[in-house]
């Protein structure tokens, strides 16, 4: 079974040359490799071109992340598709301890190593191992999967599903998620499948918009909940998970902008007026059910600047989460 390993790059030299050779070193024996330079302004093509031998090289003009994928889908021959960030990294097993599961999947994810870089030094990682949900859109609503360089899909399903959307800018591996999921394609674990996911530049967030980053997560997040109450398959637990998950976006949203914060939350109310949040934190709880979302993120707030804690200015915009 071909596996094709998609590696689109934008500007990333430091990194894309150990990501096609973590893809040349994949133990499964029947895989092609495809990386598309984005319209790069550093040295990634160089770097890129010294593999030309071993792997097919595409260039076009810089046109975006989701319009390379779906150029990527579009040239790949493989029935399961891998797409590598030019920053992120296969361990050699990676791809074949994804094949073991597909008889009985069309997604399958593993297991990530997300590391912190500074420079080209390892500073510091963790691991997310991955598991199977029981009910995997409440999972998505709670962003349970890992990123997209962690996962092996379907072709078919991927053109079923109409592809990589292209209007979307961050949070670009869910927003194929939730329509692979309405459609009812199987998600499956492969924790011994593993990779690295690299975070390297706190620097690369700050020209970001937090705001944006999240806005785009609710959004997708609301649609994806209406969609499938629209299906009749918004069940009881599926909606508690977007309610909740949202609330916690919101809380996050408040700090940056508690006006459009608020404004969100209202929406949630007109939804379920009998929604109460539940937070690790009783005297917040008891705050919110008395006074409201915006007394208790007033004074929340004026708890967090006694306390500092991570700046939202670290939100990687890859996943739409902090920096570790």
């Amino acid at each position: 079974m071909l596996v094709s390993i998609l590696i689109p790059c934008y500007n990333a030299s430091p990194w894309i040359g150990k990501a096609i050779e973590s893809a040349l070193g994949q133990t499964w024996p029947e895989t092609e490799i495809l990386v598309l330079d984005d319209g790069s302004t550093d040295d990634s093509m160089e770097t890129i071109r010294r593999y030309a031998s071993r792997i097919q090289v595409r260039h076009q003009i810089n046109s975006g992340q989701n319009v390379s994928r779906n150029r990527l889908t579009e040239l790949a021959r493989g029935e399961w598709l891998v797409f590598l960030d030019a920053d992120d990294d296969l361990r050699p097993d990676c791809v074949e301890q994804k094949m073991k599961m597909v008889d009985a999947a069309d997604v399958v994810y593993g297991t990530i190593e997300v590391a912190c870089f500074v420079g080209r030094e390892k500073t510091r990682s963790s691991i997310q191992l991955a598991k199977d949900y029981d009910d995997p859109i409440a999972a998505a609503f709670a962003w349970k999967f890992p990123n997209t360089s962690a996962i092996a899909f379907r072709k078919s399903a991927i053109l079923e599903a109409g592809g990589w959307d292209t209007t979307v800018k961050n949070c670009t591996d869910y927003a194929l998620f939730f329509p692979l999921l309405r459609l009812g394609k199987r998600f499956r674990a492969a924790p011994d499948s593993v990779s690295l996911y690299r975070q390297w530049s706190v620097k690369q967030a700050v020209r970001q918009d937090p705001m944006r980053i999240m806005r785009t997560r609710f959004e997708l997040m609301r649609g994806s909940a209406e969609a499938f109450a629209a299906d009749g398959k918004l069940t009881p637990k599926r909606k508690d998970s977007f309610e909740m998950e949202s609330f916690k976006l919101l809380r996050s949203m408040a700090r940056v902008n508690l006006g459009e914060a608020v404004g969100l939350h209202n929406e949630l109310l007109e939804r379920n007026p009998k929604f109460a949040p539940r937070t690790h934190s009783r005297i917040y709880n008891q705050i919110y059910a008395i006074f409201g979302f915006s007394a208790a993120e007033k004074i929340a707030s004026y708890w967090h600047r006694l306390r500092p804690s991570r700046s939202l200015s670290s939100i990687d915009p890859k996943s739409g989460l902090p920096y570790c």
